[in-house]
């Protein structure tokens, strides 16, 4: 009888799967200095973790990123010019751990993570034509690369972590590099008219880019080209404008563009991907909670979760931002919750642990 028990336990040991890797998602609290676990699969949130450990309060928390395992949460403190490094292995039910710091020269807001995990790109959200180039094992600078005219006020990098894109607001233009061992080479630059430029990203494909534009009603679109060139193939005209955040849905066939303004309220307008730079609005939602006007630099303030499922928005800026992220059923572009958060929630991402 032992030995049938002992070598059932063996066949189940065999035939059961290993537990599956768990979809986490984290938000930000800008001005309490604390962030938010989400559970992607119940849209739970955790309470307030880490408060007051992250920095100063009067710095701000911003942008969040994560390594491509999931296990390391990459935070930007903007006033303190300092990242903070998160251990969340442990999941939704774990206790996340600091792993140490970074400190910056320049004030900390958008972050990128190359695809191989090996590192954050880093910029500022003032006038600052600087890109930090961070080595996330040995959290140190490996470079604050120098973009010369060329300003820097958010960074995307392409999935397949070559090429580079910055958005620069001031000089109104879209920069493009390549990233080859940590060092950034100059491609070309795109001056999109009248186009204030505070946000950018990139496909899941890597072969198409949105420029989100604070001042129009639309959206300039790029196809990139193999050598990290860029061909503005047009804009998408939008009902709105102040644009802040746009992101792709997971298979790349649609984006999602947040637009807060005085006048149209807060709106997720979606746009039809049918080629390489090529997209048209396909309608909006109308978000029941209005939230400020202006726009965060760079700060993804929009995130969908690992299902694909659905979409995550949290707060374009601070002043007039509400407490609630809201949660988008992308099958029908309605609300379907609202998660109540303990500051003012702005970065916001989720990821898989691996």
């Amino acid at each position: 009888m032992k030995k049938m028990f002992f070598l059932m336990l063996i066949s189940l040991v065999f035939i059961c799967p290993a537990v599956a890797s768990e979809p986490i998602g984290i938000v930000v609290n800008s001005n309490t200095n604390g962030f938010h676990l989400i559970n992607p699969l119940t849209q739970d949130i955790s309470p307030s973790l880490l408060k007051g450990y992250l920095g100063s309060y009067g710095g701000g928390l911003f942008d969040v990123a994560f390594t491509p395992d999931g296990k390391t949460a990459i935070i930007s403190n903007f006033g303190d010019s300092m990242l903070i490094f998160v251990d969340i292995s442990g999941g939704f039910e774990g206790t996340p751990e600091i792993l140490g710091t970074v400190a910056l020269s320049f004030f900390a807001e958008d972050i990128a993570v190359t695809p191989d995990g090996k590192y954050a790109l880093v910029t500022d959200g003032g006038f600052s034509s600087a890109c930090a180039i961070v080595d996330i094992a040995s959290r140190t600078i490996l470079t604050h690369a120098n973009l010369g005219g060329n300003q820097a006020q958010a960074v995307a990098v392409s999935p397949d972590g070559k090429v580079v894109l910055f958005a620069d607001y001031w000089n109104m233009a879209i920069h493009s590099y390549t990233l080859a061992d940590g060092v950034l080479t100059f491609v070309g630059s795109v001056y999109p008219v009248g186009c204030r430029p505070v946000n950018i990203t990139i496909s899941p494909d890597g072969k198409t880019a949105i420029a989100v534009d604070a001042a129009r009603y639309d959206c300039p679109i790029f196809a990139i080209g193999t050598d990290g060139g860029l061909n503005h193939k047009g804009n998408v005209a939008l009902p709105t404008k102040s644009g802040q955040s746009c992101v792709f849905g997971k298979d790349g066939s649609k984006a999602y563009y947040l637009s807060s303004s005085y006048l149209g309220g807060p709106n997720v307008h979606v746009i039809n991907i049918t080629a390489p730079g090529v997209g048209a609005y396909a309608g909006t939602v109308e978000m029941s909670i209005p939230r400020g006007t202006s726009q965060l630099f760079g700060v993804d303030t929009l995130a969908v979760d690992p299902s694909g499922n659905y979409l995550y928005v949290s707060n374009p800026t601070l002043s007039g931002g509400v407490v609630e992220v809201t949660v988008i059923d992308l099958t029908t572009n309605t609300e379907v919750n609202q998660l109540h958060c303990g500051g003012i929630p702005t970065g916001i991402a989720f990821t898989t642990i691996q």
